[in-house]
């Protein structure tokens, strides 16, 4: 860096931050240009006005590659700071208006690289407050839209926010009406004061801006991009609209503007990370895909006596308010926004993204699965699940979940994705998961999943969702009983999964702990529990030692015998399924069955079907065809009876 001065031109400059962009990916180069102090050397060349737009946008990524390394090391993050510090600071409190505007360009700089760092350096200083209220009531149009950019990108801090909210709203305000000033300051007085009003973040009796002022600036953003929709001003609008769209109003308003709607859309054919987030953000807003504070009724009486503010939702904001507004962003294309925009880079604008597929998808039960699958949105889901924050990463895990259990998975998921679905829907089962609803949800989906193809299941088996669905089976929740039990009927067609129920030991024919497990649940009070369980083991005895093992489960013939007395058809076939397979497996399992009662419970049922039963009827006479087959029962006009080996001999 000593080399470098004042005199060298733009080229060589745009080589040394092009160089410095690449090396600060790594963390001992990092250190090296915070040692070197580049980042002071930067900042110097824009407070003294050698530094292009471009070159401008290239410091800012600078600083956020750096700000993401030294934030974590206290004594490092200090260093950064004081290099800027100390020639922004000075420069802002000179008392010489040209001086303060420049500074506060490399401020705006520094915001738009790490909002957290720009906030460090300036902090509370209520002196810098006032030195940016004065320059904006500057008679430069220069000055007003650096100051007004200031504010805009200050403003998006709450505590900041209402440090500058109050007059510098009016002057905003006074700026925007002036027929004088120019589009590009008004912009940013707009961004500046659309942030202010959602400082209350969605809470109408939090608001330091009179009620209604955030429709109003709509309103006229809106008539300033439909007068001149250029790509800045297009950017400084999807801005503004992150932060307008908390209000309720703003909302509505913007889900039913088709023209202001097909703007925005169109603008995000090729985002920047900036425009990105802000898009994140809007639709994140519209469909009510944020965290919301939950209002325990026993703290909401005590905060009333305290005379406290309680969080009130507004009511366009009501469950049927919320369905309409969702159905109109599907109709404008909202889904192939958030799919284009999944690519983005940043951490938080991809749980965002995540946060409002999800809000899209789970809304009006799943009536936009099919619009969201239309426009790209399982590929883009998959891909946000791929890399996110832990948040995105449920939120994305849960919308693949629901389009997997509100559509076909073959036609949602086709292909490879619906193998990548599978480590999504396992993700929310997993036993770490304390969150009822994401379990069930996940549960739900791999059955469906299961259900694809034998390369699904085997997945679903290898990346360990077998272990998780079978420890679901043994929750004290009926609804995740039943969910798991029907996970594993399906899973059960597969020859790999049948392995887990084999003993572990060759020859041996013991029955392990997950055979038991299942067929316990054959005689389980829940009826779809006790469904999905027979199912299974109707799969799992087309093994011949499973059959084996079964036999020898203490209480097989009781479980039987108190289940083909139930008249209901679907248990029955499933259990004379099971029976069958039995009975043809092996001579010694058929044996251990005909000596038993269950053999006259088949007997009487034989009877009492006579020649009814269709599929049921087939099932039985396969059933004594096999004990036949092994000799252990001989044929009577009209009727089967038992016969020991020696008799038939």
């Amino acid at each position: 860096s000593s080399g470098i001065n004042a005199e060298y031109g733009g080229a060589a400059l745009n080589s040394l931050l092009n160089a410095v962009v690449k090396v600060t990916d790594s963390r001992v180069m990092n250190e090296q240009v915070l040692e070197l102090q580049l980042i002071n050397f930067m900042v110097t060349l824009v407070v003294e006005g050698k530094v292009s737009y471009e070159h401008s946008q290239q410091i800012s990524i600078v600083v956020s590659k750096m700000w993401a390394r030294t934030r974590v090391d206290d004594k490092k993050s200090l260093a950064f700071v004081r290099q800027i510090s100390t020639v922004i600071n000075p420069r802002i409190l000179s008392g010489e208006e040209e001086h303060q505007v420049l500074a506060l360009r490399a401020l705006n700089i520094l915001f738009q690289g790490s909002f957290e760092a720009g906030g460090d350096v300036i902090k509370d200083n209520s002196e810098i407050y006032r030195i940016i209220s004065k320059l904006l009531c500057s008679k430069s149009p220069a000055t007003q839209q650096t100051a007004a950019e200031t504010v805009a990108l200050v403003c998006s801090d709450k505590k900041m926010c209402y440090n500058l909210a109050g007059q510098n709203f009016n002057i905003l305000k006074t700026l925007y009406k002036s027929p004088e000033i120019e589009d590009n300051v008004k912009l940013r007085a707009l961004v500046g004061m659309s942030k202010m009003c959602a400082s209350s973040g969605g809470d109408v009796t939090r608001n330091i801006i009179a009620d209604g002022a955030g429709q109003r600036i709509f309103k006229q953003i809106r008539q300033l991009l439909l007068k001149n929709p250029t790509e800045e001003a297009r950017k400084w609008v999807i801005e503004a609209l992150a932060y307008l769209t908390i209000d309720a109003e703003v909302k509505h308003d913007l889900a039913s503007d088709e023209e202001q709607m097909k703007i925005i859309c169109d603008f995000s054919s090729d985002p920047s990370p900036s425009t990105s987030y802000a898009l994140s953000c809007i639709f994140m807003n519209t469909t009510n895909s944020y965290d919301k504070p939950e209002v325990q009724p026993e703290m909401q009486r005590i905060a009333e006596y305290a005379k406290q503010s309680i969080p009130k939702a507004h009511d366009l904001d009501n469950e049927d308010n919320l369905k309409n507004r969702i159905s109109m962003l599907v109709a404008r294309g909202v889904p192939t926004v958030l799919s284009v925009c999944s690519s983005a880079d940043s951490e938080r604008t991809r749980e965002f993204l995540a946060r409002s597929f999800y809000g899209i998808i789970s809304n009006d039960e799943g009536a936009h699965c099919g619009a969201v699958v239309q426009q790209g949105g399982t590929r883009s889901l998959l891909n946000l699940f791929s890399d996110n924050s832990k948040e995105g990463k449920t939120y994305a895990a849960h919308a693949i979940a629901k389009i997997a259990i509100k559509m076909n998975p073959s036609l949602a998921f086709s292909g490879q994705r619906a193998l990548d679905a599978c480590r999504p829907c396992i993700s929310l089962i997993e036993s770490t998961n304390e969150n009822t609803f994401l379990v069930y949800d996940g549960l739900m989906a791999l059955t469906n999943l299961a259900s694809v193809s034998d390369s699904v299941r085997e997945r679903i088996i290898r990346e360990g969702g077998s272990h998780h669905v079978e420890y679901q089976m043994l929750e004290d929740n009926d609804a995740l009983r039943r969910a798991a039990s029907q996970c594993v009927c399906n899973l059960a067609v597969s020859d790999k999964y049948k392995e887990r129920y084999r003993p572990s030991e060759e020859g041996s024919f013991e029955p392990n702990d997950k055979l038991k497990a299942i067929f316990v649940f054959c005689g389980d009070e829940e009826y779809h529990t006790r469904i999905a369980a027979l199912g299974a083991v109707a799969y799992l005895t087309s093994d011949d030692i499973i059959c084996k093992c079964l036999i020898n489960i203490g209480s097989f013939e009781e479980i039987v015998k108190e289940t083909i007395v139930i008249e209901d058809p679907a248990i029955r076939h499933r259990l004379l399924v099971i029976l069958q397979n039995m009975l043809s497996s092996d001579k010694e399992v058929a044996e251990k069955i005909i000596n038993t009662q269950i053999f006259e419970c088949l007997l009487a049922l034989q009877m009492g079907l006579g020649n009814k039963g269709g599929v049921m009827k087939d099932v039985l006479n396969n059933c004594m065809e096999a004990a036949k087959h092994w000799n252990l029962i001989q044929s009577n006009p009209g009727e089967y009876a038992y016969t020991t080996e020696n008799a038939a001999q």
